[in-house]
């Protein structure tokens, strides 16, 4: 077998082809910004019905409670790198689309539903997919770094960049905002093709007649995840996080802006929530040193608890310096969180289940966030706001506890020890710096 058709190995592992995947999440991030912007707009120019317009974000988002499972057993039975590509071409396509209805006005309520459906979707199988792409194109000793890069570009293109750039290019036009996201897209199917080798995973029998079904793929995955009792547990506790984050999320705008506790305008909100992505990027890029000084137990505790100071602070004060210090340090830790427990994962998890781990934990952990989302609405509705950050926060003391009783427990050592021990000598060429 030619030394090309091996996963992982001198050909997929080198600077140039974690660069193009590197390329390739920046772009991607950065039109998906400037979508997920635009596309409420677009409702608003064809309905004033709130729940309608709001249908427009559910049909985006909804794909993660449907697919997440089906996209991480496809990425472990096709070439990754294509599936990537494919993903992106669909995107660029869908815009196409979607601009050509509304140059012409014939864009139906049901029309922009079934393209953000189609874009959700594509995100969905593409993001899964590039989770378990990574450790095949760089170093295991890199992980960290890798992955340190990987989070804070994407969180800087689709919370920092994409959404402003979206506000302006709106302002010249919706077509215009979703034109320039589809050329987004094709720019990163661009980036990505010019990676080397091939990304079928070397574990999965493929296309082969005696194969597996999608479906007992999806059960193999789902069985491995929950054998996996150190790494089920961290899956679990970030899905409830994420969780509790999504119901901060979902009512901080009625308790900031005016008449709220806190009294804040719409520009000064704005800069609240850009407080967590401040805080994303800043935790993301230390987390790599703060693993090699404190230990991956310490960060990733300290990462929950940061959550639970976020949650808890509009509960105590309504004070906008004090929350916002909450929020960049809540964002810090889910920055940190992110890193650290991916690169473990990529680390622990073998390379035939890397995508059905990604599938689950991306079920596990944008799954359970409408979840919140809705649960914060009624807590609001039958209490009050600041009910909702009580809940919250001591719903994530629950989980900070479970995090600490896993991180301090042998089965965390072991898996630490086996996840180190994988690491494989770093190839003379290309050099990694």
């Amino acid at each position: 077998m030619d030394s090309d058709t091996q996963p992982g190995g001198p050909t997929t592992v080198s600077t140039r082809n974690f660069n193009a995947l590197w390329a390739g999440a920046a772009i991607t991030n950065l039109a998906d910004g400037v979508v997920k912007l635009t596309l409420p707009l677009v409702a608003v120019s064809i309905t004033d019905s709130p729940a309608l317009v709001a249908g427009a974000t559910l049909a985006n988002t909804l794909p993660w409670l449907l697919f997440a499972l089906p996209a991480g057993a496809l990425a472990d039975r096709v070439d990754r790198r294509h599936l990537i590509m494919t993903m992106a071409a669909a995107r660029a396509l869908a815009l196409a689309v979607l601009v050509g209805a509304i140059l012409v006005d014939v864009l139906p309520l049901a029309g922009l539903y079934a393209g953000a459906l189609l874009l959700g979707t594509a995100e969905v199988f593409a993001d899964t997919t590039r989770m378990s792409i990574v450790p095949m194109v760089i170093p295991r000793n890199r992980m960290e770094s890798a992955f340190a890069k990987l989070t804070a570009t994407e969180t800087a293109a689709n919370e920092f960049i994409g959404p402003p750039l979206g506000g302006l290019l709106a302002a010249a036009g919706l077509a215009v905002a979703l034109v320039a996201g589809g050329i987004g897209y094709a720019g990163a199917l661009f980036a990505v093709a010019v990676m080397t080798g091939h990304y079928r995973s070397s574990g999965h029998p493929g296309p082969a007649a005696n194969a597996p079904g999608l479906r007992a793929d999806i059960r193999e995955g789902i069985r491995y995840v929950w054998q996996a009792r150190v790494l089920r547990t961290l899956l679990l506790v970030a899905g409830a996080a994420s969780g509790c984050w999504a119901a901060w999320l979902a009512v901080i705008a009625v308790y900031a802006i005016a008449p709220g506790p806190m009294n804040l305008s719409r520009a000064e909100y704005g800069l609240l929530i850009g407080a967590l992505g401040v805080g994303g990027v800043v935790g993301a890029s230390a987390a790599p040193a703060l693993t090699r000084r404190l230990g991956r137990r310490v960060v990733l505790a300290a990462s929950m608890a940061s959550l639970t100071v976020l949650l808890a602070a509009p509960a105590i004060t309504s004070s906008p310096r004090l929350v916002a210090v909450a929020t960049v340090l809540g964002g810090a830790g889910s920055g940190a969180w992110n890193v650290t427990y991916s690169s473990l994962r990529a680390l622990a998890v073998p390379d035939e289940m890397m995508g059905r781990y990604s599938g689950v934990s991306r079920l596990t952990s944008w799954g359970s966030m409408p979840l919140g989302a809705l649960a914060a609405g009624l807590t609001a509705e039958l209490i009050n706001v600041r009910a909702v950050f009580w809940g919250a926060a001591a719903l994530c003391v629950l989980v900070l506890a479970a995090t600490l009783r896993t991180v301090t427990s042998p089965e965390f050592r072991q898996l630490e020890v086996r996840a180190t021990a994988s690491y494989e000598p770093e190839p003379a060429r290309p050099h990694w710096s």
